[in-house]
């Protein structure tokens, strides 16, 4: 069986390992993931996995898309440790530039290309990620920011602390008519319910000043990577517990329409005996190594350091990481672009494509 789910616009990354989490809470306390929507011609032992798994290592691509289910907001690769019992989370910036399709651009636009009169979809995705890092990816996970709402208004409110921000008492107040978005969290701790969680994970910066200027987090998305990153532990310190049984009915049912995934009821009951005892403390968070600059074709971009991502990946998630590119896949011995920093030897690898413009918030 397959479990049917859709993708809308700006998730970002903590709501994303939200829902994960609360599925492998879900699985470990029994819940029967049979009774979700199968997909259409699938059957219920399809193994659907990208890339063979390693029995050690679990690697899932938890990917938030645009309100027409079209280019990655947020893109996060997890990686459970069955041995050491830990989850290992990469941030990806959706702004991340390297080739995709048929030009450099921001890995955002994989989810998005189009080839042969089809979408690249989260398989396009799962490539440049593994292009970018090589780390093989068995399992690929789309969601809403509908679904993320339903999760915590179903667990309930969960305790958070909204700092002050640029102390000055505001906090997080953001409007954006056009999205119908109005963001208004002030300084202090709350009782955080479906809405306002969602609000702390869309949060960029504030409104224009006078003079045009936004006001923002000091390290850009970094900043709110680890904003988010918080957050997470917050809510599986809060929620991951014996009670949540009573409330998963409801929660799937909010949610079953609302992901795409290709992991299947029998791949959530194989991996659930692993998670009985998961606290905060076993999820250790990490960014894709770089840093900000800015094209002429893409504007605000992340200039990836592969010599830093390589040291990452092998140290951390245990991959060879010698052969990772944001070249070509089809020309992987391509010269590196200048506004991307190049391991000390030429690189290579292959795969899929993908292709199509950014968009802002």
């Amino acid at each position: 069986m397959r479990v049917r789910f859709n993708v809308k616009r700006y998730f970002q990354v903590l709501g994303i390992s939200l829902a994960v989490v609360v599925a492998v809470a879900a699985a470990a306390m029994g819940f029967d993931f049979a009774s979700l929507r199968a997909q259409p011609g699938v059957p219920d032992d399809t193994n659907t996995e990208v890339v063979e798994r390693n029995p050690e290592k679990i690697n899932v691509l938890l990917m938030g898309v645009d309100i027409d289910g079209l280019r990655t907001d947020a893109i996060m690769l997890a990686q459970y440790d069955v041995e050491q019992n830990v989850v290992n989370m990469m941030s990806i910036p959706r702004d991340t530039k390297m080739y995709i399709g048929n030009r450099y651009q921001k890995i955002n636009a994989a989810h998005a290309f189009e080839k042969n009169g089809k979408i690249g979809g989260p398989e396009a995705t799962v490539e440049a990620v593994s292009r970018i890092t090589g780390i093989p990816i068995n399992y690929y996970v789309d969601f809403s920011f509908d679904a993320v709402a339903h999760v915590i208004n179903e667990l309930g409110p969960v305790t958070f602390t909204i700092p002050d921000l640029y102390g000055d008492g505001v906090g997080m107040v953001y409007d954006d008519p056009v999205q119908g978005l109005h963001i208004n969290l002030p300084p202090g701790t709350y009782e955080l319910d479906g809405t306002q969680a969602v609000w702390l994970m869309r949060y960029r910066h504030g409104n224009a000043d006078s003079s045009g200027h936004f006001k923002g987090y000091v390290n850009g998305d970094a900043d709110r990577v680890e904003m988010q990153h918080q957050f997470l532990k917050a809510l599986v310190d809060q929620k991951l517990n014996a009670s949540l049984i009573l409330k998963l009915p409801a929660i799937f049912k909010e949610v079953s329409k609302e992901i795409d995934t290709n992991l299947t009821a029998k791949d959530i009951v194989k991996y659930s005996k692993y998670l009985a005892d998961f606290s905060s403390t076993d999820i250790h968070t990490y960014s894709l190594p770089g840093e900000y600059g800015n094209d002429d074709e893409n504007g605000s971009i992340w200039k990836v350091n592969l010599e830093e991502t390589q040291k990452l990946v092998q140290d951390v998630f245990g991959y060879d990481a010698s052969e990772i590119t944001v070249n070509d896949p089809e020309k992987p011995n391509a010269t590196t672009p200048p506004n991307c920093v190049s391991v000390t030897k030429p690189s290579t690898t292959s795969s899929v494509t993908a292709d199509d413009e950014d968009f802002e918030e």
